[in-house]
């Protein structure tokens, strides 16, 4: 196709490339110089498709695509692990990334010292990337789904609170925080939808609490969110020992935990949790509080199914391997006294 003159003054020209119409403009004064600028517009274009998009580009194009479908804090715990694959690779070109590039990139997270789950859960990302651009056609060959991510540094199972962190927890149950710490312990909530509750959600005529929503933070702002599995709309037990902390209602708010009858933003949180912890001596996260919960279920004997639905559990495997985690280092500890109980036997027969 020639050359065409626009009423805006610019010459134009289009050409099928990669089975795509592509338009070409320039500004040049005559038709020749208009001409050979398109040309050389041609060339540079072809050339750039034969080299094709940098692996920043289609991550990011991923992410503006993929991340309208996820939750926000979803979104937000995978940045960092897209933007570890982008600056490994720095600025190369998807279509250099070989299989032995990307296995080299999952054993530099082994020597790191990063866990089998973190890697496990980067190869996902890394995965999920190439996928798209093996759709997009930007790639040819996902090289990515030849690679079996190795395995990393140990999960480190949470702990559940020591028996003295638990005296200390039961020894102040006046201040703001005390009475939150409290009320993880013996309800087991997971923070978000401890922040979340209302009193309306407190039923005091039947001792239960309904769970229905929990707080999610974008930056620091809190806003509300409904579980992402039907297993987190539940009815947890509220054992007498918490009433009086649901009957002492302070403000106008219908927040139960609030800060200044607001829901209490992350920053906020975590400052006055930290305050707290060093206060009493401790060094424990809000979620082993839910760790110490699910331990005491299993010392009360309470079943597993039952203990999934008080935590809301979407997979009862989840609460099988709490179980079995507690129920070896009870065998461990058992093992131990049946040790000490048979060496103070073997004194006493020395001594006969």
């Amino acid at each position: 196709m020639s050359l065409t003159r626009r009423k805006d003054g610019r010459w134009c020209k289009s050409k099928t490339i990669n089975g795509k119409k592509v338009f070409f403009y320039s500004s040049q004064p005559t038709e020749r110089k208009a001409a050979k600028d398109i040309e050389n517009q041609m060339l540079a274009y072809t050339e750039q498709e034969e080299i094709g998009k940098s692996l920043k580009e289609v991550a990011y194009e991923w992410k503006e695509d993929h991340y309208k479908t996820i939750q926000y804090q979803t979104a937000f715990r995978y940045n960092s692990y897209v933007e570890r694959f982008i600056n490994y690779f720095a600025d190369k070109y998807i279509k250099e990334i070989t299989a032995e590039q990307i296995e080299l990139f999952y054993n530099g997270m082994v020597i790191d010292g990063f866990s089998s789950k973190t890697i496990k859960d980067q190869a996902g990302i890394v995965k999920m990337i190439m996928r798209y651009a093996l759709i997009k056609r930007y790639i040819e060959v996902d090289v990515s789904q030849y690679i079996t991510p190795p395995k990393g540094k140990a999960k480190q199972e949470r702990q559940p609170l020591t028996p003295d962190e638990i005296r200390r927890v039961q020894s102040d149950i006046f201040s703001d925080f005390g009475k939150i710490a409290y009320f993880l312990l013996y309800t087991g909530l997971r923070k978000g939808e401890l922040l979340a509750l209302t009193y309306k959600d407190i039923d005091l005529k039947n001792n239960l609490i309904t769970i229905n929503k929990s707080v999610e933070y974008v930056g620091n702002t809190p806003r509300i969110k409904q579980p992402k599995t039907a297993s987190g709309i539940r009815k947890v037990p509220l054992p007498d020992i918490l009433i009086p902390i649901v009957k002492c209602k302070h403000s106008k708010s219908d927040i139960v935990f609030s800060q200044n009858g607001e829901i209490m933003t992350k920053s906020y949180f975590s400052a006055e949790w930290k305050r707290y912890c060093k206060r009493l001596g401790i060094n424990v996260t809000a979620h082993q509080f839910r760790h110490t919960y699910a331990t005491m279920l299993f010392e009360w004997d309470i079943s597993e199914k039952d203990a999934q639905t008080i935590l809301g559990h979407a997979d009862i495997s989840t609460t099988h391997n709490i179980y079995t985690h507690i129920s070896e280092s009870r065998i461990i500890q058992t093992t131990k006294n049946i040790n000490d109980k048979i060496k103070s036997c073997q004194k006493v027969v020395k001594s006969i």
